[in-house]
């Protein structure tokens, strides 16, 4: 079969590089995959596609790193000329701009089954919020399938489509990476070791966390908090950081590949998002078993367990996340059994052996 996986860009994280693991793990084994992009984005995700799919196999309409109108614009016309060329069975449409061109471009190319491939429970965007959802909405009838990284992604995004998906699928984008680093000693570092990490988005509410690591200092517990990630938010973050004195407190890391192998020597992680879809990187996290404080979203709801594999907080405000640092910070024996039951959990749950399994069953039935 024949399949186009059209996506915003290749920045690393989050569902572009859910799609890098998709390809490594096996999900369209025997199937002809191309993979087109709007924009470059930042690092190497591009590359390491490319080098996997094989030459001329992936195509970028505008090799910059940002996302711009007129590069989406391009891409309309470009998408149309590659499904004349390619001709394919299925396309897959990967994050909300590819939603919008791909389901207008496809209106003039009724063969190919479209796939709306769906990763966060809430469309957002700093001034066409609105927008974006009507225009999804009224250009959700060419959709035939819809994938989703959760059950949670799944059932949420269900008011975005006027007319019910002939056919629905959960399609997870993380597997346990094997080898590397694996937490074995829970003792408590002084200061308090905490991790984050994740696109630096408002949604993700790093700032947040870091005035929860103000107030516990202002509480008698040091803490040091090391953020691993990039994104719009990291200038306002730093900032925030100068501003509050936590320069020698709280670090930007920046993006790494194996974050989680570095950050496995801290204490406990933290995620404080108000909206999330599968999560990755709670689940990577919990993979090399870090005792894990987490608000109850997204797909953090069918993993993970609470006070079993992790601190589940209501909401993501400062005296919540404080109560939560605390309690795990107090209670040696309590992080190490969320840690171990997060490692045991994810490990069973996300396989390399069970994506390409998924990708047997979905495709299959696509035929």
């Amino acid at each position: 079969m024949r399949i186009l996986y059209f996506i915003n860009g290749f920045d690393p994280g989050g569902a572009e590089h859910g799609l890098l693991t998709l390809v490594e793990s096996g999900f369209f084994s025997g199937h002809d995959l191309h993979v087109m992009g709007i924009c470059r984005g930042r690092g190497g995700l591009a590359d390491a596609l490319r080098a996997l799919l094989g030459e001329g196999k992936l195509k970028i309409v505008d090799d910059r790193e940002d996302l711009t109108l007129r590069a989406c614009v391009a891409a309309a016309f470009v998408l149309a000329r590659e499904i004349r060329r390619f001709r394919p069975d299925v396309v897959v449409l990967s994050l909300k701009q590819a939603n919008v061109i791909g389901r207008f471009v496809l209106q003039a190319f009724p063969g190919p089954r479209c796939v709306s491939f769906e990763h966060i429970s809430r469309y957002r965007a700093r001034r066409a919020e609105a927008v974006y959802g009507k225009l999804l909405a009224a250009l959700s009838g060419r959709v035939d399938e819809v994938w989703s990284d959760c059950e949670e992604t799944l059932e949420a995004t269900r008011p975005y489509f006027r007319k019910p998906a002939r056919r629905e699928a959960v399609v997870p984008l993380f597997r346990v990476r094997p080898g590397g680093a694996v937490k074995t000693d829970y003792s408590a570092g002084t200061p308090l070791r905490i991790a984050a990490a994740g696109r630096l988005v408002d949604r993700k509410n790093f700032d947040r966390l870091i005035l929860a690591v103000k107030a516990l200092a202002e509480r008698g517990m040091p803490a040091a908090l090391t953020i691993f990630g990039d994104g719009p938010e990291h200038e306002r973050l730093k900032g925030l950081i100068s501003n509050s004195g936590l320069e020698a407190h709280v670090r930007l890391a920046g993006y790494r590949d194996r974050w989680f192998e570095e950050a496995a020597d801290s204490d406990l992680f933290v995620n404080a998002s108000d909206t999330e879809g599968f999560c990755i990187v709670v689940a990577e996290a919990m993979s090399v078993g870090l005792p894990v404080v987490a608000t109850d979203v997204g797909g953090i709801r069918e993993y993970g367990r609470d006070n079993e594999n992790m601190l589940k907080v209501a909401d993501a405000g400062i005296e919540a996340l404080v109560d939560a640092i605390r309690k795990l910070a107090g209670d040696e024996g309590l992080r190490r059994s969320l840690g171990q039951h997060a490692r045991e959990e994810i490990c069973r749950r996300y396989s390399e052996e069970g994506i390409a399994e998924c990708g047997r069953s979905v495709l299959g039935e696509a035929l």
